[in-house]
């Protein structure tokens, strides 16, 4: 794994198992309205000076 830095394949194996699945290809509507609410709660909570458009690709 190239960004996978002093990781061997069998522990990348385990982290990729545990955290990638296929909402990190697709988030989902759900998912992408749960990502503007995060933004919006941080720009009410004054955490960003200003709730970003999200463009998805």
């Amino acid at each position: 794994m190239q960004f996978a830095r002093d990781l061997d394949t069998q522990l990348a194996d385990k982290f990729v198992g545990m955290y990638v699945n296929e909402r990190t290809l697709d988030y989902g509507e759900d998912g992408r309205e749960a990502v503007r609410r995060l933004l919006d709660m941080g720009h009410k909570a004054g955490i960003i000076p200003q709730t970003p458009r999200v463009e998805w690709v």
